[in-house]
């Protein structure tokens, strides 16, 4: 499988010698976006294959958030198309994007400071309904967690809340997960 991506503050990782054979679970073809009337993404191209791993590398302001924005449905794109599983997928707001398998971590993590560990883990049950196994699959995950459980995730640190944002994405089995600010 390959990936490509061109554009400012876009950088992509794969083979360009395989032939894609699958549609792409996120594609961005000719993607520009702004804020109010300056253009901060020019043109972006990108499709993520399958189990595939792509990191945006740049500078601050090169677009990399943004780029992230409106593949989640957070910033609609001012020209270019949004795909997810083939999908046109251009301009439909995230919450929409959440139940097809979009799930986003946010710069700054999102976790919710005054809701205990499970709490926060219980605000994915949504999609999967079943609080006890989403606790069993997040504190596998992460242990440290399990020993948090009843602590309020604003008393957590960096590292943690970060566990604990991964955890209540990935218990959920995104066909997509797109992470603002990993490393913060």
């Amino acid at each position: 499988m390959s990936s490509r991506a061109h554009g400012n503050g876009a950088a992509g990782s794969g083979s360009a010698s395989h032939v894609e054979t699958e549609v792409p679970p996120v594609e961005l073809e000719g993607v520009r976006a702004a804020y109010g009337g300056i253009e901060v993404v020019h043109g972006i191209d990108l499709a993520v294959a399958a189990g595939e791993v792509v990191a945006l590398l740049g500078a601050n302001g090169a677009g990399k958030s943004t780029t992230v924005k409106v593949a989640a449905g957070l910033l609609p794109p001012t020209a270019g198309t949004v795909r997810v599983a083939g999908r046109d997928v251009t301009g439909v707001p995230s919450h929409a994007l959440a139940r097809i398998g979009v799930c986003t971590i946010p710069e700054g993590r999102g976790v919710f400071p005054n809701l205990t560990v499970r709490e926060n883990l219980w605000m994915a049950t949504q999609v999967t309904g079943d609080r006890a196994a989403l606790e069993d699959a997040a504190f596998a995950r992460f242990p440290r967690l399990a020993d948090r459980r009843s602590q309020l995730a604003g008393t957590l640190s960096g590292g943690e809340q970060q566990m604990l944002a991964l955890s209540r994405a990935l218990v959920t089995d995104p066909a997509v997960l797109l992470l603002d600010e990993l490393s913060m």
